[in-house]
């Protein structure tokens, strides 16, 4: 795995909302509860100068957002011409084949299905179904299931809807910014929700791209003596004025990240948003750059350095810079081995530094 890595180029990566529209505006999207449709989208010109800025500055990935991309798909197959990417989609309506063979679509889905057509479809639209049928065996397809705070039986029967679509499967949680409560809010905290997660892993280990040590980061917010918020993110944005005081505080961060709105002007806060509370994020892909930029902290023991490497090593697999069959063929590995070290991992450390 370590191979793997360094074999692979080091990612200096952005990400981008390539467009303010939306076909669903789904409840409690933190888009829209962070008002980022309120600018307009870049011109097309603008949009091609923006590329050529980036390609000069050195990026070689990123995650694109929006709004929703498949309503800017020639925005979304200019950016597969000169980055590696992940594209975000909701699935209501299918990415193209041709021109993004070598992408990764991470597909969200909300829970099990009662509660992804209430919040996203409104109850009048199965988009769970749409998006399995447009993604069928597609090896680009990773689900993002976002979890309420104790999930159910019916939660589990989605899970097994995205494998048995032979597609990969990971997990975000619901962060209730609209206030949606009952089911939704992760008020009691995170147990259920983690243990949850475990059980797939442990359940479906060739089909999680995952991992055990990311699930205890991400629901405890704790990390080798480090407690996550603003102050320790590296996913803040390198251009932003907002977080001079941030880079300055000695904790570490990504040297060349920006995350960029839809009108490609100045980079916002984070990829969240300007004003977003921290204490409110369980950005999943954030957390794992925090993981990412803490190797110094993992090096302690040979399970500590395992935990890490795992957990690098999913992620450049669903990133695609480790080739499909390698990745997929190592989860099960992964996932089994991994479970048994988690435990020791959630001993705290003095922080470093």
């Amino acid at each position: 795995m370590w191979q793997a890595i360094r074999r692979a180029k080091p990612l200096r990566s952005i990400s981008v909302d390539v467009t303010r529209k939306c076909n669903l505006r789904c409840k409690g999207c933190y888009f829209f509860a962070e008002g980022m449709d309120a600018v307009d989208n870049a011109e097309s010109a603008e949009f091609d100068r923006f590329i050529e800025k980036e390609v000069a500055r050195g990026t070689n990935f990123a995650t694109v957002l929006g709004g929703e991309p498949s309503l800017a798909q020639d925005r979304v197959l200019k950016l597969a011409e000169h980055f590696r990417l992940v594209v975000v989609t909701n699935g209501l309506k299918p990415l193209p084949w041709a021109g993004l063979e070598n992408i990764t679509i991470a597909v969200s889905v909300w829970g099990d299905r009662e509660t992804d057509r209430r919040l996203r479809g409104y109850n009048r639209i199965d988009v769970f179904e749409r998006a399995l049928a447009h993604y069928r065996s597609d090896p680009r397809v990773i689900w993002y299931m976002t979890l309420p705070s104790s999930p159910q039986t019916h939660t589990e029967e989605s899970v097994a809807a995205c494998i048995e679509n032979e597609n990969l499967i990971g997990f975000n949680y619901y962060s209730d910014l609209e206030g949606l409560g009952g089911s939704l809010a992760h008020g009691a905290g995170f147990s259920a929700a983690r243990r949850f997660v475990d059980r797939m892993l442990a359940r479906y280990p060739g089909h999680i791209a995952f991992g055990k040590y990311l699930n205890q980061v991400v629901t405890t917010g704790e990390m080798k003596g480090s407690r996550w918020g603003y102050e320790v993110c590296g996913s803040v944005s390198v251009g932003s004025p907002m977080n001079k005081e941030r880079l300055a505080n000695g904790h570490s961060f990504s040297p060349h990240f920006n995350a960029y709105g839809p009108d490609l002007g100045t980079p916002r806060r984070c990829c969240l948003g300007d004003l977003r509370d921290c204490s409110t994020c369980r950005d999943v892909w954030s957390h794992m750059a925090w993981i990412a930029l803490a190797l110094d902290r993992h090096l302690d023991s040979a399970e500590d350095f395992y935990a890490w490497l795992s957990t690098m090593y999913v992620f450049y697999g669903i990133c695609g810079l480790i080739e499909r069959s390698e990745f997929r063929a190592r989860l099960t590995e992964i996932n089994r081995r991994d479970a048994g070290l988690a435990a020791h991992c959630a001993t705290a450390l003095p922080a470093a530094g």
